[in-house]
């Protein structure tokens, strides 16, 4: 009999519960809709300037002037590059070139829905460039995923990269467990359905980078949540992940590419400090693949931070300081 009441207790919960969470979704779903529609002017005005690429609209800031062109390029999932990276850029716009090319499904750029490989994205970053007027050599700016997309642009075409800054860079060389790291590539259509859901119903409006939402204006943290409801775990940022493996297989039957490089690489604090401690594996190979890809560089540099992944959110003053050195060499 007790067993008989747990069920039909069970059974009750079910059927109040879902339907409480269903309205909530769809209610949520109205005003994210509403909110979306009200704010629309926030997403079609370009933060710098729209250019056509492969038949698609393409974001990209151009700004400043010098000798040097730094190119910035995002990591996974950056719902708005030229913001994320606006308080690191903003501190050398004048001295060198900046320019943010913001790739189709990232920022204010369209989402285009195919499944595009990473030299097929370098390739339209080359081609974004060659529309604006900028020619090369470019110092590559690259965060996370982003130092992938350097490695194949360092090596089917040398000649354009004059030097390459990682910002916590994902490399090729990285042995990494791929089950344990990269659980949304395995599961990647859960998560996206995932993902998705929490953009329709407006729950992804407050996602930001840690530290950044703090370093931009009210206008800009509007137009960023906005972004969040346009970009988070759309189609394009799927692809990458889809064509992960592809893309290091293909960096990896190459030697590592010899271009000056400045690497700022997270590590534990017991390492900066030069004390003893314990890495965890994926840590210890973070680490070597960043002072072997260093080593191999006819200018190799490391500069280790304890921040977090996004090292541009946290010490971009003396990022900026360290990138002017860095490009001082190049001269």
């Amino acid at each position: 009999m007790k067993d008989k009441i747990l069920i039909i207790l069970k059974i009750l919960l079910i059927l109040v519960f879902f339907p409480l969470v269903l309205a909530a979704f769809l209610v949520s779903c109205l005003i994210n809709l509403i909110v979306r529609l009200k704010n629309k002017k926030l997403v079609e005005t370009p933060l710098g300037q729209f250019i056509e690429v492969d038949g698609n609209r393409m974001s990209v800031l151009v700004k400043g002037q010098g000798a040097h062109t730094l190119v910035f390029l995002p990591g996974l999932s950056s719902t708005s590059p030229i913001l994320e990276f606006k308080p690191l850029y903003s501190l050398l716009e004048d001295e060198y070139r900046i320019v943010v090319p913001e790739k189709f499904g990232y920022g204010l750029s369209d989402i285009v829905k195919e499944n595009r490989d990473y030299m097929t994205i370098v390739e339209q970053y080359r081609k974004a460039l060659s529309l604006l007027g900028v020619e090369g050599p470019y110092i590559l700016c690259a965060h996370s995923l982003g130092g992938n997309e350097v490695e194949l642009w360092e090596q089917h075409y040398p000649e354009e990269v004059e030097a390459f800054v990682g910002i916590d860079a994902n490399l090729a060389n990285v042995p990494c467990d791929w089950d344990k790291t990269w659980w949304a590539f395995k599961h990647w259509k859960l998560d996206a359905l995932y993902c998705n859901l929490l953009r329709i119903a407006g729950w992804s409006r407050n996602q930001f980078r840690p530290g950044l939402k703090k370093l931009l204006s009210k206008e800009e943290v509007r137009v960023y949540k906005e972004l969040n409801c346009k970009n988070d775990s759309n189609y394009d940022i799927y692809s990458e992940l889809r064509n992960k493996f592809a893309a290091n297989d293909r960096i990896n039957s190459q030697p590592l590419p010899a271009q000056p490089t400045l690497q700022f690489v997270d590590a534990p604090a017991w390492f900066i400090k030069g004390e003893d401690g314990k890495f965890d594996a994926y840590e210890e190979d973070w680490i070597k693949a960043h002072q072997e890809f260093a080593a191999a560089s006819a200018n190799g540099r490391l500069s280790y931070s304890f921040c977090g992944h996004c090292i541009h959110c946290f010490e971009y003053e003396r990022m900026a300081k360290e990138i002017k050195e860095f490009i001082a060499t190049l001269a």
